[in-house]
């Protein structure tokens, strides 16, 4: 008789699933190593394997808690694995067919769906599943409804192979993303996380910033930016750098739901840094045409912006608690943390000078993740070890494992819009909503990439509202890049957006702190990041678009409003900011973002001054007292 588990499972049967498990691992890694290198696939066959390796992985870590559940997984691999590689054979056929399905095709096309939705229901929620039910009952029924949104007819015969072998479909350009891009930079993550690199960057930050007041805090702000843009999730980045740097900003003196607010805002901000910006770029220059360098170069003043208001809050609260400074025998010296580790840096130089060079992101990636392994096999050999290794790609797979799923229902969703034409609908309600105001339209745009973020990865969250809303953008006047960064940078705010922040839960549990006190926190350090988008649609001198002369003052006057933005933010610029004061610095701050009309930035310098002299006398006022 076998040994049994607790719970009556065969432990046996448990080792077999591991051994799968790792099999799933390393065929992933290798796959897409090959992919990036030498391999040669059609969009659809990438798509198919990439999937099959990730449906089986996300059955064996996510299995069903009974014993006739071992049983149910192992047919759900199975189909699944049919499903995949009956996709690559049906494409084929199409060749020889002229695109023709028969009465089998359409079945298999229904399954893919279903097994879809459960698979992927495993590891996102319920979520994401329900709304691509939403979406094809619409498919189905759409011609039942009343008014603009009614559609013509469709049948199940028609949607399901649809969604199983278009381009805008389950198979085709969403999940290809993921194939593509998002698994390599992952792995690459995770790569530099084995071999040190992460240590490296913290201790770097900390070593730059940390003879400052608050430095821990300033560390902990740079640090979660560098790896942020490479993993490209802000709640786990929270937990991954969060567990060093929130204890060390609360040990200082930092309030616990602040220090876990820089940490939130800091790892959400990942995914709008350039040169990675969470693999959004890759996603966003697949889905626009735009070049990716153009991508990663516009969106570089906006998170600058971002982070500097960050870093300026940290810096300006840490006075206002008179926090002490780190003891002189506990700070480290960069040139000293730079001779320990410089080469950690060396991957990342490689892989952004040959996307400069105009080298693929994947052979880019490809080369550098094999440095990576090179550095740490000749600077630490004794952590290289295969059990390590495998660890540190059972993670990649672990992190890419939620964002392929999320892609392929988006893959759904999108081939529904696609098929009934509900984009050019829901376009044309935001138009007639805004009346030709880009402003509403913006609000309306910024409303929905909240409340879908808040249930959606990221990448999700931008796919599905690039193809319903930024055609509405654009047509009103937005350009392309305006138009999808601005989506893109609200989704990647909603991880820090109550009521479902998970960026925020995370940090205020590390921290032990209350969620909502810590949302509010995160929501004030991140202002910048709610009202640059607004800004950079009407002026595109901040994504470096425009003269020279434009982009030089643009850049200087949002420089002075980011500042401005920190002291309305903390209340204190070298003495307390009274209400008043920082009411009125809010939009004096704004205005200097704004590049034309000039009067704008008059105006917020003469607002900013007037405060500004109130305050001084004010404080002067209060010192001259008796006993003061």
């Amino acid at each position: 008789m076998s040994e049994t588990s607790p719970k009556g499972i065969s432990k046996g049967t448990g080792r077999i699933a591991e051994y799968a498990v790792g099999l799933v691992v390393v065929l992933m890694f290798l796959f897409h190593m090959w992919t990036a290198s030498f391999g040669t696939l059609a969009a659809y066959q990438l798509t198919a394997v990439h999937w099959a390796l990730v449906g089986t992985f996300i059955i064996l870590v996510k299995p069903l808690k009974s014993p006739m559940g071992r049983i149910a997984d192992i047919l759900l691999i199975l189909a699944n694995l049919f499903i995949c590689f009956y996709e690559i054979k049906l494409q084929n056929d199409f060749v020889v067919n002229a695109g023709m399905y028969t009465q089998f095709d359409i079945y298999v096309s229904m399954a893919s769906i279903v097994l879809a939705l459960v698979i992927a229901q495993r590891m996102l929620g319920n979520i994401l599943p329900v709304i691509v039910v939403v979406f094809i009952g619409y498919a189905l029924l759409g011609n039942l409804i009343p008014g603009m949104f009614r559609t013509i007819r469709f049948s199940i015969d028609r949607i399901a192979p649809y969604l199983y072998t278009a381009y805008e479909g389950m198979f085709g350009q969403t999940l290809a993303v993921s194939a593509l891009f998002i698994y390599l930079f992952v792995a690459f993550g995770t790569a530099l996380d084995l071999t040190g690199a992460g240590e490296f960057f913290v201790d770097l930050a900390y070593s730059i910033a940390g003879r400052a007041k608050g430095g821990p805090a300033q560390a902990a702000v740079y640090s979660s930016m560098l790896l942020g843009t490479i993993n490209g999730s802000g709640a786990a980045n929270v937990v991954t750098t969060g567990t060093f740097t929130i204890p060390l900003m609360k040990k200082v003196g930092f309030k616990p739901e602040f220090a876990g607010a820089v940490e939130a805002v800091a790892s959400s901000g990942g995914q709008i840094m350039p040169p990675v910006m969470g693999a959004a770029a890759f996603l966003m220059s697949e889905m626009t045409g735009i070049a990716y360098a153009k991508i990663a170069f516009a969106a570089l003043l906006p998170a600058a912006l971002y982070y500097l208001t960050l870093s300026f809050a940290v810096y300006l609260t840490s006075h206002k608690l008179n926090l002490p400074t780190v003891d002189k025998k506990d700070q480290l010296k960069p040139l000293d943390v730079l001779k320990k580790g410089w080469y950690h840096m060396l991957p990342l130089f490689l892989l952004i000078g040959m996307m400069i060079r105009g080298y693929s992101v994947q052979r880019s990636a490809f080369f550098s993740i094999l440095l990576v392994f090179a550095i740490g096999f000749l600077t630490n050999r004794k952590k290289m070890t295969l059990a390590n290794i495998y660890k540190s790609l059972k993670s990649s797979v672990d992190g890419i494992a939620p964002i392929a799923a999320a892609c392929i229902l988006a893959g759904a969703i999108m081939g529904v819009i696609n098929l009934t034409g509900l984009g050019l609908k829901i376009s044309s309600i935001i138009e007639t909503l805004a009346a030709g105001r880009m402003l509403i339209a913006l609000v309306l745009t910024m409303l929905a990439s909240l409340l879908l973020g808040m249930g959606l990865p990221t990448s999700a969250c931008y796919m599905i509202l690039a193809v319903l809303i930024a055609p509405a953008l654009t047509k009103m006047g937005a350009s392309p890049m305006a138009a999808h960064l601005f989506i893109l940078y609200f989704g990647a705010l909603s991880t820090i957006t109550p009521p479902v922040a998970l960026s925020t839960f995370a940090a205020a549990g590390i921290a032990q702190a209350s969620v909502w006190k810590t949302g509010v926190e995160s929501i004030k350090l991140a202002s910048t990041g709610f009202i640059i988008p607004f800004l950079f649609v009407f002026n595109q001198e901040l994504l470096f678009q425009g003269s020279f002369a434009d982009i030089l003052f643009a850049l200087v006057t949002s420089i002075g409003g980011s500042l401005i933005l920190a002291v309305s933010i903390t209340g204190w610029m070298r003495e307390r900011v009274s209400v008043l004061g920082r009411i009125i610095l809010i939009p004096a701050g704004i205005m200097l973002f704004v590049v034309k009309p000039y009067y704008f930035n008059l105006i917020g310098i003469a607002l900013t001054a007037a405060v500004l002299f109130v305050e001084i006398k004010l404080a002067r006022k209060v010192a001259r007292r008796p006993g003061q």
